[in-house]
């Protein structure tokens, strides 16, 4: 299940954004949740992913982050209990990046990113993925294109809605006339810029995934710089 979606499939968030109700997101994974990158918090994911999706939460909107910068599936699966304390309504699972890079086993990063969702489903929040950044230096290692796919794999397998990030960077570098260094200069982490196209692009994917009114035309201003 891939980001084309628009039925409603985020039914905790869609019940509680259109009840008023106050709405905590909490963001998972590592570097890209992490912030690493960003010159401070105020441009970081976590917060603007909350300036955008305010407008739609009458009720309260938290964005808040559980980021390690450098973890693999593994060091994730060890953080899902203090994730889960945190009572998320909805959660967002950044994954796959560190893994290539570590040389780890694909199809153990499958077995163990199952688990895990099927621990965050059962908790009751709302749960989608976010496939890994378009950079060189995933570009530039041979076992990553087996660990994109084997994300986009999971997502289908077990009906996950999918954020593909992926495709959207490359888009926007072709789109805005950027190299990827533009957006990572140091060959994987996100800039300023690069948080700010992510969150907003982000953010208006989940409202249009609720199918409320205003959506996607009101919310998300695009790659201006």
């Amino acid at each position: 299940m891939t980001d084309n979606i628009t039925a409603d499939v985020l039914p905790r968030l869609t019940r509680m954004l259109r009840g008023g109700q106050d709405v905590r997101i909490v963001l998972f994974g590592s570097s890209t949740i992490e912030g690493v990158g960003a010159s401070t918090p105020a441009h970081a994911l976590p917060a603007i992913m909350q300036k955008v999706l305010a407008p739609f939460a009458s009720g309260g909107v938290q964005v808040v982050a559980h980021g390690v910068g450098g973890d693999d599936a593994e060091a994730m699966h060890a953080r899902v209990g203090a994730m889960l304390a945190d009572r998320p309504d909805l959660i967002v699972w950044q994954t796959g990046s560190n893994d290539p890079l570590k040389g780890d086993d694909v199809a153990a990063f499958v077995a163990r990113t199952r688990d895990d969702l099927a621990t965050m489903r059962a908790s009751g929040a709302d749960v989608v993925l976010m496939d890994q950044q378009y950079c060189p230096v995933l570009e530039t290692c041979p076992a990553f294109p087996a660990f994109r796919d084997a994300v986009h794999h999971v997502a289908a397998q077990d009906h996950v809605p999918l954020f593909t990030r992926y495709v959207r960077m490359k888009s926007w570098c072709t789109e805005l006339g950027l190299s990827p260094l533009d957006l990572s200069p140091d060959g994987l982490h996100l800039n300023d810029h690069g948080y700010r196209l992510l969150g907003e692009a982000l953010a208006a994917w989940l409202i249009e995934l609720t199918g409320l009114p205003g959506g996607v035309a009101s919310c998300y201003q695009g790659g201006g710089a």
